[in-house]
């Protein structure tokens, strides 16, 4: 177990000592081991210093799941420096407003991306460059310029951007700082709806990962040599925590990906370095329909998680009977989080898992359920989730307090709705925002959109509401099945909320769609189905 005081640098510090010749990284053809991975933060760390980033600064990353992108953000923590990660295909205005709101000093982003946001470089404001070939093999490298015409174009139009293949230099230094300030600022919707920038510490992110073994079902031993897929961008928690910084904190090693595509999930298993797999219930279902992702290679895949708002339990029994279907003992998990408690909470496991729920909360979280007074409510009544524990954020940036204190401890109400059972499992029933009000009762659209879902002919369903003429007005949508009968699955739904609901949940529309609209981490665009009744 490592010292939950340290840094993050520190931590993964001690892994190179103990792992300097294993492979940390697999990364579209190369291997990188830790310790020539940490010859890449520490170039990163003198790149910082030469441009006068100094402890307590703060700088925003932009990157791609690269080798170089991690590196920023180890480095930042090498220097005790603040990093702010945003999505890599954030807006050119979006970039701006973080970079004043955080007072940023300089951005981290990769070459291709400043193609696509020209402002940027003709602000005037320090740009460190990374590039998505500098890790490549050598080959690969040569073949790189030919098939990314386009990525040269920032350094060729501006020179003064900083390059940081060229930079040659290294700093094995570092810093020791109070691990328990917030250090790293993640986006999330909070539980208002509305973005916010969240602020976290090392030690919350230490304690998320400390429970890494136990979540996978191994000893800290065992650890070493096994891989997780690491497609979900850094900038996402459940990415950076569990996809990225778990492994490196016991010897094992990451199979890296820029970009998700189901053909380098098989070459993973192929070559045995996919034991594990995190992800959204898109990615699961892009691999479902992977004719290669069969037979003996799929024995390699231990234990694969998803999390998400919506996610139909027809994935779980369609992945896991594919599973043994092919003689593997893999299985895919369920679990929930919330960026304010950097992400996953709580999550089924081998050693304990309940269908319908959400596993039990972690050990190093506390759950409660409340009313709308702050009432602590017993086992099997659903009310709003608020949690406390090690991984809880330091707050929100701006000042608002957040939390509630319950038993004399500070909670985070999550803005979801659920039950804890009596042996402590978690079921998600709804967010409260998406609850719907009509007639004077309470509908939860979540249980019925994954009811619906258990129909062959349904891919996805979205159960939404607007007011129309003072009226609210209700609307089932179904991303249908190709080659479905849409009047026999609209008929087949009826048939199912009529029998096990209530009459007020009846939707007064269904509508059929070809295929749902997504946000940026892969969700439900909830708004842009709205848009489309237009």
């Amino acid at each position: 177990m490592f010292d939950l005081k340290k840094t993050t640098y520190e931590v993964f510090r001690e892994s190179v000592l103990k792992f300097p010749k294993q492979p940390a990284i697999y990364y579209m053809g190369s291997l990188i081991t830790y310790q020539a991975f940490l010859k890449t933060i520490n170039k990163m760390a003198a790149c910082y210093k030469k441009l006068n980033i100094k402890q307590g600064d703060t700088i925003t990353i932009l990157a791609p799941n690269t080798p170089e992108g991690i590196a920023s953000y180890y480095a930042a923590s090498q220097l005790g420096i603040k990093a702010s990660l945003l999505h890599p295909l954030s807006k050119e205005e979006r970039i701006k407003e973080d970079i004043k709101q955080k007072g940023s000093k300089l951005l981290v982003t990769a070459s291709m991306f400043l193609c696509d946001n020209p402002g940027l470089l003709n602000s005037g404001f320090p740009i460190l460059a990374i590039e998505v070939k500098t890790s490549l093999p050598a080959i690969s490298r040569l073949a790189y310029p030919y098939l990314y015409k386009n990525d040269n174009f920032a350094f060729d139009m501006h020179p003064e951007v900083i390059r940081f293949a060229k930079c040659r230099e290294e700093y094995a230094g570092y810093v020791h700082y109070d691990n328990c300030e917030g250090r790293v600022y993640l986006a999330s919707g909070g539980t208002s709806g509305k973005e916010k920038s969240i602020i976290l510490s090392d030690y919350a992110f230490l304690s998320l990962i400390s429970t890494g073994p136990d979540i996978l079902g191994l000893s800290e031993e065992k650890m070493a040599g096994k891989s997780m897929m690491s497609a979900l961008p850094m900038f996402h928690g459940f990415g950076l925590t569990m996809g990225i910084m778990v492994m490196l904190c016991y010897g094992g090693s990451m199979y890296l990906l820029p970009k998700y595509h189901t053909k380098d999930v098989v070459k993973a298993l192929k070559h045995n370095h996919c034991h594990y797999m995190i992800g959204v219930p898109v990615m699961y279902e892009a691999l479902l329909r992977n004719p290669k992702f069969s037979g003996d290679i799929l024995k390699n895949l231990s234990i694969a998680f998803v999390g998400g708002d919506f996610i139909a339990p027809s994935l779980l029994e369609r992945f896991n009977n594919h599973m043994r279907e092919n003689n593997s003992e893999g299985t895919l998990y369920e679990g929930y989080g919330l960026t304010e408690t950097v992400t996953v909470l709580s999550v089924n496991t081998p050693s304990a898992h309940r269908d319908g729920s959400v596993g039990k909360p972690l050990s190093v979280v506390d759950v409660k359920i409340i009313d709308e007074e702050n009432n602590i409510l017993p086992p099997n009544q659903k009310g709003e989730i608020a949690v406390a524990g090690e991984t809880l954020m330091n707050g929100y940036l701006g000042g608002e307090d957040p939390f509630v204190e319950l038993e004399g401890r500070k909670y985070v109400k999550s803005g979801d709705i659920g039950y804890l059972d009596e042996d402590g499992f978690l079921y998600f029933i709804s967010r409260k925002k998406r609850m719907i009000k009509r007639k004077g009762f309470n509908i939860y659209p979540l249980p019925i959109e994954k009811r619906v879902t258990d129909l062959s002919s349904v891919i996805e369903a979205a159960y939404l509401s607007r007011i129309e003429n003072g009226r609210e007005e209700t609307y089932l949508f179904i991303h249908l099945d190709k080659g479905s009968d849409p009047k026999k699955t609209e008929d087949e739904i009826k048939a199912i909320i009529k029998a096990e609901f209530f009459p007020y949940e009846m939707p007064d529309h269904i509508i059929m769609k070809d295929d749902f609209p997504k946000t940026k981490v892969a969700k439900i665009d909830y708004n842009a189905l709205l848009d489309s009744l237009e």
